[in-house]
């Protein structure tokens, strides 16, 4: 039987039996760090002592080498003192650190539970095929609306990409916009044919989809439920379907070495003699020049802002009546449509050897 000394000091050692042990100020650690199933026997059979004594290598405080792992944390803290944020340890009352041993502690501090998070979210992109940009209104064009959804991604507390998918499949995508109904189908393709209409030419879709499924972890391995409520059914929208198209109704010149009047120049309009541009004549229009001895005129929508300028070069600009006489309004009638039209005729036969003239705003 060996008995061990009171109140030892840290790092103090005693010899019995042959061997020799070092109080830790936890636990009397076998010299060297090597513990059988005799020593403990021996430990447990000892008088005089007031050093705690191990009862098993699981759950004594010593491991198989006679090091502490699980001794209790008796802090001398008043259980209500909040101790502060520490590493992986969230703030908490001493009470609740005096539940833990001093694995748990330092595996609170050093070893935080790192959650699952969300690495790519569910999305939907929609794209359009066929003509775009700016296109006469009326015009007739082939198109398929193609959407591409992703399910998203998840992150696995080690920073793996999870497996499974944030959400479920899509079972449907419904779409919407210029010159169709609304269409719901378990295809993500629409082909169609529609005119264009004024201004913006928009298609959005919807794709509606289940679920997501399968486990994911923290950075312990641990299966996780913080983003189950990111992973129901549910459905997401695209609206902003590219490329963008816009429609208009084109402006119009005609050169000619006879007199032009207003309603000419709408009956050059409607038998396609006057030359077409089809984009937008809200700003400045620039017209192709280099009269030699011809009249000019300019057609524009109604709907577009009144010319009140002409420019052709720095010492050549004005007040547009100075080459052009009053603005008439025709009414003008093609095949795609129906609109009034503002037209510019000149006064006189031009000669000039200047490749452009701007029509502007001011």
């Amino acid at each position: 039987m060996i008995t061990f000394p009171a109140n030892p000091a840290i790092n103090d050692t005693h010899t019995a039996s042959g061997k020799t042990w070092k109080w830790t100020g936890i636990v009397w650690q076998l010299q060297p760090r090597v513990l059988t199933s005799a020593d403990i026997s021996d430990f447990a059979s000892a008088v005089g002592s007031t050093a705690p004594a191990p009862t098993t290598p699981d759950n004594s405080g010593i491991d198989i080498e006679g090091n502490s792992i699980a001794t209790a944390y008796n802090t001398t803290i008043a259980d209500g003192v909040v101790s502060v944020a520490v590493g992986g340890a969230p703030a908490a009352p001493a009470s609740a650190w005096k539940s833990k041993n001093l694995v748990e502690v330092l595996d609170d501090i050093l070893f935080p539970t790192l959650l699952a998070s969300v690495g790519s979210a569910k999305s939907l992109n929609l794209a359009v095929s066929g003509a775009s940009g700016t296109l006469e209104i009326g015009s007739s064009h082939s198109r398929t609306l193609t959407a591409a959804f992703g399910r998203g991604t998840i992150l696995n507390g080690t920073g793996s990409t999870n497996a499974n998918p944030l959400v479920g499949t899509a079972s449907e995508f419904t779409f919407t916009g210029t010159g169709i109904s609304s269409t719901s189908q378990t295809g993500n393709e629409l082909a169609f044919t529609a005119s264009v209409v004024s201004g913006a030419n928009n298609w959005a879709v919807t794709a509606t989809h289940a679920a997501g499924t399968g486990t994911y972890t923290d950075n312990k391995g641990v299966a996780g439920t913080n983003l189950d409520a990111q992973r129901v059914a549910g459905s997401v929208t695209d609206s902003s379907s590219s490329p963008a198209i816009t429609g208009v109704h084109p402006y119009y010149y005609l050169k000619s070495a006879s007199p032009i009047t207003a309603s000419a120049m709408a009956a050059a309009i409607q038998n396609g003699t006057a030359t077409k541009v089809i984009a937008a004549s809200t700003g400045t229009l620039s017209i192709p020049y280099a009269p030699n001895a011809e009249y000019l005129a300019v057609a524009y929508p109604s709907t577009s802002t009144t010319k009140t300028r002409y420019h052709v070069t720095a010492l050549d600009n004005g007040a547009i009546t100075v080459v052009f006489a009053a603005v008439a309004t025709q009414s003008v009638t093609t095949a795609l449509w129906t609109q009034d039209y503002k037209i510019h005729v000149s006064g006189s036969a031009l000669t000039n050897s200047n490749a452009t003239i701007e029509l502007r705003n001011n």
